[in-house]
C-alpha cells in the first residue's frame, strides 16, 4: 500500500508522460488506450513495419503485434492480478523488458492494463552474437570412437538452443549408428529445472533410436544439483570414467559387425 498524498493539482497522465520509459496504457480487450511521448518516439518508427505510418494511428490498434503467440498472453492477462514481467520483440529491431499492471478501480474490478516497456535492445543483440557464438562452439559432434559420439553443452539452454541441440544430435547419432552418446555438462555451474529438462529430454529421445545417453563431467556441485530432480542419468565425473565403461561395449559392437 502507497503512503502520503499526492498534491492536489497534479494529474496521473501528467506523471505517466515525465517518466523516460515506454508507458502504454490498454483496455480489457488489448487495445491500445493512451502512450506516453516516450512511447511515441520509440515505437512509432516501429509501427512503419506494420503498415501505420502516424504514431497516433496507434491507437486502437490491437496488442497482439507484440507477441508471437498471442493466445498465451491473453490468458496471461486475463488472470492477473500482480504485475506480470516478460520480454518482447517487435520485428527482431526492438526488445524490451516489459512490465504489465492491471488496473483495479476502487471496487476492485479490472479497468485495464499499464504497460512500461524498458528498451533493452542492445542488451538483447549482445546475447543473440553471444548466443550465436555458443552455438558454433557447441554445435560440432565429436566421434570418439566407432559408435560413440560426444558434444558438450556450453552456455544456457534455451527453447531454441535446446531444439537445435537435439535434431543434431539425433542426426548424427542416426548416421553414425552411435551406440552411445557422451553429453559433457563439465561448463554448468548448476543444472536448474529449465536445463534438466532439456537434458532429460535428449537422453529419452536418443533412447527412442537404441543410443545410450551417458552424462559426464559430473562436478560434485552438479551431482547436488542433479540430485534434487531425481532424473534416471547415467552419470559420471570425467569422460574418461565413461570411456572405460564404453570401451569393453564398443570393441564387442565392431567385432560383431565385421562377423
Amino acid at each position: 500500500m502507497s503512503i502520503g498524498n499526492l498534491p492536489n493539482n497534479l494529474l496521473l497522465e501528467n506523471v505517466l508522460e515525465v517518466i523516460d520509459e515506454s508507458i502504454l496504457v490498454a483496455d480489457l480487450e488489448f487495445r491500445l488506450v493512451w502512450m506516453n511521448s516516450t512511447a511515441i518516439q520509440t515505437l512509432g518508427p516501429l509501427m512503419k513495419l506494420f503498415g501505420i505510418k502516424d504514431g497516433e494511428n496507434i491507437l486502437g490498434k490491437h496488442m497482439d503485434f507484440f507477441h508471437k503467440n498471442p493466445h498465451h498472453q491473453h490468458r496471461i492477462m486475463e488472470s492477473l492480478s500482480h504485475s506480470h514481467r516478460t520480454r518482447i520483440s517487435i520485428k527482431d529491431q526492438y526488445y524490451a523488458e516489459t512490465v504489465i499492471t492491471p488496473i483495479f478501480d476502487p471496487q476492485k474490478i479490472k479497468q485495464g492494463y499499464l504497460m512500461m516497456l524498458v528498451d533493452v535492445t542492445e542488451k538483447a543483440q549482445e546475447e543473440k552474437e553471444r548466443e550465436k557464438m555458443i552455438d558454433l562452439l557447441s554445435t560440432p559432434i565429436m566421434k570418439l570412437w566407432d559408435y560413440v559420439l560426444a558434444a558438450p553443452i556450453v552456455g544456457i539452454l534455451n527453447d531454441d538452443r535446446a531444439e537445435r541441440l537435439t535434431h543434431t544430435v539425433l542426426q548424427n547419432c542416426v548416421k553414425e549408428r552411435a551406440e552411445f552418446f557422451l553429453l559433457d555438462v563439465s561448463s554448468l555451474n548448476e543444472i536448474d529445472t529449465n536445463t534438466g529438462h532439456y537434458i532429460n529430454k535428449i537422453c529419452q529421445t536418443l533412447r527412442l533410436i537404441g543410443t545410450k545417453c551417458y552424462i559426464v563431467g559430473v562436478s560434485p556441485q552438479l551431482a547436488q544439483s542433479i540430485s534434487n530432480h531425481h532424473y534416471q542419468w547415467k552419470t559420471f565425473s570425467h569422460v574418461q570414467n565413461a570411456l572405460i565403461e564404453v570401451l569393453p561395449f564398443s570393441d564387442k559392437i565392431i567385432e560383431e559387425q565385421n562377423t
